[in-house]
């Protein structure tokens, strides 16, 4: 006996859409069956002989199917799954929806795919419109995506991307941006977020297991998973954190394996600003075989500052500041102020989150001073926006010195 889960209208208002789902489910012809109204209570549903198809049964229809010892086959739909006391005797699936992720109803309201995915995962998930070229820079990175589609083409499933580095690099930007550029959604796994429910591992499983799920249905479908400042979950970690933690590592390292219980084609991106708990209590967590690459983020390098400084003084329209002082005498004003701080070798002051607040105050400052704006207002900026590099220069030593572990960018 089958038990169809339908979340999509159409299988309950369309009469061919749903005979055409079901029998590349059930094998069955269906074309001359009647979905039975179950709320007649008519002498024909009492007794049933044949293959019958029913919608939406109530508790008191499923029992009176049970009292009837001459039914063959019962192939029900039904937005939700049997009663727990029958469950054993149906195979349960879940219907596809029409539209891909977007039931009938959700395409018809305009609900973006994105929106609907976050509301059956409980999670936030992005449709990035972000790319690659958002990003100074990160050139392995970008070698690294390149490679990738090429080996996709080939068969090749990756499992993840490990990003650990200075904190302002663009760790959680550069999965959004490598989302975008390969058009597949991003699902921030917030690890924090799942250990507030009622049972964090059930969750965590339920996601994975829709994922899963979804694959079937669509096996063309391609995600990308970010777990972000992982490290937060490991070194004072409770009993249930550690709990979770080990669940994670298991689907990591078997993710894309035959041994792996899930089967959905995502990469994923973890990040940690400090490897300092990691290596302390779970340096197993980076091994290679659970990560494909692990990269290490670093201060960009002039040339890449330059690259990022273009990028931004394109998005936020500041070709007037250049009018007023050229790039090159920009970037002498920070050296000359912060480079003597600097203890990191040939590496720009500025991460380049403080490129972009540079740029975002300089466009504030025009915008408030108008035709007043005047070089001091540069200057001022340049004073305003302090680099790590000078407030948290141990904590950035100590990062900085993690970094043999890994491929610099």
């Amino acid at each position: 006996m089958f038990w169809f889960i339908a979340e999509d209208n159409a299988y309950y208002h369309n009469k061919k859409f749903l005979y055409q789902t079901l029998s590349s489910y059930t094998k069955l012809d269906l074309e001359s069956t009647t979905p039975l109204n179950t709320q007649s209570k008519n002498k024909e549903f009492e007794n049933l002989s044949t293959t019958q198809l029913l919608i939406n049964p109530t508790l008191a229809d499923i029992q009176i199917l049970f009292k009837n010892p001459f039914h063959q086959c019962f192939i029900i739909v039904s937005n939700n799954p049997p009663p727990k006391d029958y469950q054993s005797f149906f195979s349960i699936k879940n219907l596809p929806n029409k539209y891909g992720i977007l039931t009938t109803q959700e395409y018809q309201s305009n609900v973006p795919e994105s929106k609907a995915l976050e509301n059956r995962l409980g999670l936030s998930v992005i449709d990035s419109p972000f790319t690659l070229q958002d990003i100074g820079g990160a050139t392995a990175l970008k070698k690294y995506t390149t490679q990738l589609l090429r080996a996709e083409q080939q068969g090749y499933k990756a499992k993840g991307i490990f990003l650990v580095g200075i904190p302002g690099t663009g760790k959680t930007f550069f999965p959004k941006c490598f989302a975008g550029e390969l058009k597949r959604m991003l699902i921030a796994l917030n690890l924090s977020q799942i250990m507030e429910s009622d049972s964090p591992i059930l969750k965590l499983n339920s996601i994975f297991e829709y994922l899963h799920q979804r694959a079937i249905d669509y096996p063309q479908e391609k995600f990308v998973i970010l777990i972000d400042e992982i490290e937060k979950m490991i070194g004072n970690a409770t009993a249930k954190e550690k709990q979770m933690l080990g669940r994670l590592l298991t689907i990591l390292n078997d993710i894309n394996t035959p041994a792996c219980e899930y089967k959905f084609n995502a990469i994923f991106f973890a990040t940690a600003n400090d490897l300092g708990s990691i290596l302390a209590n779970n340096p197993e967590f980076l091994r290679r075989g659970r990560w494909d690459e692990l990269f290490f983020i670093n201060l960009p390098t002039h040339e890449y500052a330059i690259e990022m400084f273009e990028i931004y003084i394109k998005k936020y329209k500041l070709d007037f500041a250049l009018e007023i002082m050229s790039l090159y005498e920009i970037f002498a004003e920070i050296e000359n102020k912060y480079q003597k701080d600097n203890t990191i070798a040939n590496r720009f002051p500025y991460t380049p989150a403080e490129i972009e607040n540079f740029c975002k105050r300089l466009d504030f400052v025009k915008k408030a001073e108008g035709e007043n704006f005047k070089r001091e207002d540069i200057i001022e900026c340049v004073e305003m926006i302090i680099p790590l590099t000078k407030s948290a220069q141990d904590g950035l030593n100590k990062m900085v010195a993690q970094k043999e572990l890994f491929i610099e960018i």
